[in-house]
């Protein structure tokens, strides 16, 4: 428990806390959500043109989702390899993190969702819809169902990704951020185009993006990616 504690003072667990207060007053005090979806919804037709487009149905939601998913199963079937191939072994570990790390992460978005009241931009009436606006900390109002719609699941599949960082930023530096920097651009790909059908707000898949860090961040403190080294009191015994 106090290696647990000791490791939570990382900064990749520390920045989302300090992150989360701005994050909530950038969305809740500026139109920056509405400004952003405007883009994308043909005010004179009370439509988003763009909500059945082909190309966002096929390539970038059930495209990306698959891709993302294969990612997964490639990382799992490396994990099994490990017991059949030895030199592999190593890695057996970090495998194995990244895959619980995709997971648990999808998963706790999925949570969330479910017990969201806040509506897609699609439902809100503003947008051609049927439900009011209430901002993340509002209150539904009477008689509406709840929308279910926040964070962005779409969004997390990509950011979820971001587990190859954290299991191998201690070892492989370089490759890992390169590999950080390419869940980022695919979770922002995913949301944005979930965007531009109406389907979420940009404050969504930010906050799908700070879960999911938040998440893994607190996994590689309970459950090192790597191997377990002792603490410097420990060292010094």
């Amino acid at each position: 428990m106090t290696a647990f504690f000791q490791r939570c003072r990382d900064p990749h667990l520390l920045w989302p806390l300090a992150l989360a207060p701005f994050l909530a007053l950038l969305f809740e005090a500026t139109p920056l959500d509405r400004t952003l979806i405007a883009l994308y919804y043909d005010a004179s037709r009370h439509v988003f043109p763009l909500r059945d487009d082909l190309l966002l149905q096929t390539v970038m939601h059930s495209g990306m989702k698959l891709l993302v998913i294969g990612i997964a199963f490639a990382v799992l079937g490396a994990f099994i390899l490990t017991y059949l191939l030895p030199h592999w072994g190593l890695h057996r570990r970090r495998l194995l993190w990244v895959v619980a790390g995709m997971a648990g992460s999808s998963l706790l978005v999925s949570l969330l969702k479910r017990g969201s009241t806040q509506h897609c931009p699609w439902d809100l009436a503003e947008y051609g819809g049927y439900a009011p606006f209430h901002s993340l900390f509002g209150f539904l109002a009477e008689g509406i169902a709840a929308g279910h719609c926040f964070p962005g699941g779409h969004a997390s599949g990509g950011f979820a990704l971001m587990a190859i960082y954290f299991a191998w930023r201690d070892m492989h530096g370089r490759a890992a951020g390169l590999s950080l920097a390419a869940a980022v651009i695919a979770g922002l790909a995913m949301g944005w185009s979930q965007m531009m059908r109406g389907a979420h707000f940009m404050s969504h898949n930010l906050w799908s993006a700070w879960v999911v860090w938040t998440y893994l961040a607190v996994q590689s403190a309970a459950f090192p990616p790597g191997a377990c080294r002792p603490l410097p009191s420990q060292q010094s015994r």
